[in-house]
């Protein structure tokens, strides 16, 4: 039922105005719409074009002649929604009057252009009041939320064709409150007893993201103290997420030492003459690393149901880790990457807290994606 924001769209009609045809072959074609326009785009920039004049002429007068036969067709039909066809062809006929006053080589040819404001106004209240109506016999049943959502969008629809039509404000906000699912998120209890980490962050993220991006106009996300502040008689799901295990561990270390050597250095001058030989170092290269995993447990509860109506586990695993070294000998003999690892210092191994917030960060845009694409359509 989105169609109905945007019934009043001229749908084309920018694009019709564009080229450089004065419409003529458009004319000869029946499609009267396209001919008038591509002459009022000629007239604009060349109000003398004859073709394009003599086209506006006839296309203009055949133009009106069939939106204004359609008119009377939709009247006389028993077509529920008939009042919004009859509201298109009277804005299309408005739309053109509009070009034709603002291209004075137009006016000269059509120097009264039909406008049907007062009718168009009568069309769009008349088709407001259709959808009113089906929204009020909608809401009668508004328990059922597709029912509710049926009936937010008649109002929508009523408000877009005549603001401030009867109560429809009101109606609105009844319909939307029955239409939206309410959805809690509960904190995430703490991963892990064996460190002391800060977890809350976690859960504020994804409430943050919730609060600040509509997933769906009929689904909204609270925390428990939200829910309790606007004493909402009740709640339709619940979100629950727990880390199975965080484990940190998995810690890895090695020390190996390895003689290595370049040939063709230059290791001397000699009557300036440069002697080449080989030079050689031991290297002790240093690794050290460290890995954190664990399982996050997503699962959707139903109160109406009251079941789990979806559950998915998350893996996550991040390791962090460092290699540094030290030699020997002639510097010469390293590569540049053994080189890189010389110039770097040992570093102490990072805290259970930053381990943790990296094991979290995939495990968040998880999270995420799992809401985003389950209550999108919701």
């Amino acid at each position: 039922m989105k169609k109905y924001y945007h019934l009043f769209i001229i749908l084309g009609a920018v694009a019709m105005l564009s080229g450089c045809a004065s419409g003529k072959k458009a004319l000869q074609k029946g499609d009267y719409e396209r001919a008038v326009s591509q002459a009022i785009n000629r007239l604009r920039s060349n109000d003398g074009q004859k073709k394009a004049k003599a086209t506006l002429e006839k296309a203009y007068k055949y133009a009106l002649e069939s939106h204004l036969g359609n008119i009377k067709k939709a009247k006389a039909s028993n077509d529920i929604m008939k009042w919004e066809s009859v509201a298109r062809d009277y804005q299309y006929i408005n739309f053109l009057a509009d070009e034709i006053q603002r291209c004075p080589g137009c006016r000269a040819v059509v120097p009264n252009p039909a406008r049907y404001d007062a009718q168009l106004t009568e069309a769009k209240r008349n088709a407001a009041e259709v959808h009113y109506n089906l929204g009020v016999e909608a809401l009668k049943r508004k328990e059922q939320r597709t029912k509710a959502i049926e009936a937010h969008q008649h109002f929508m629809a009523a408000q877009a064709l005549a603001p401030r039509f009867k109560d429809v404000e009101e109606k609105l906000g009844e319909a939307l409150y029955y239409a939206t699912l309410r959805v809690v998120v509960e904190p995430i209890p703490s991963p892990s007893r064996m460190f002391n980490i800060k977890h809350e962050f976690f859960v504020n993220k994804i409430n943050e993201y919730l609060h600040n991006t509509v997933i769906n106009q009929y689904v909204r996300f609270y925390t428990p103290g939200e829910a309790n502040a606007e004493k909402l008689d009740y709640v339709h799901h619940i979100i629950t997420m727990e880390f199975d295990r965080f484990n940190l561990g998995n810690v890895y270390s090695n020390k190996t030492t390895t003689d290595v050597s370049r040939d063709s250095v230059v290791i001397a001058t000699k009557d300036n003459v440069k002697i080449y030989g080989t030079v050689k170092a031991k290297l002790t290269t240093n690794e050290k690393a460290i890995t954190g995993n664990g399982v996050l447990d997503f699962k959707v509860f139903d109160n109406s149901l009251n079941k789990v109506i979806t559950q998915e586990k998350f893996p996550s695993e991040y390791t962090w880790s460092i290699c540094w070294a030290s030699f020997n000998g002639d510097e010469r003999a390293l590569t540049e990457e053994q080189l890189k690892m010389v110039n770097t210092v040992e570093a102490s191994a990072p805290s259970p807290q930053f381990m943790f917030e990296e094991f979290t960060a995939p495990l968040y845009d998880q999270a995420i994606s799992k809401i985003r694409s389950y209550y999108r359509n919701f």
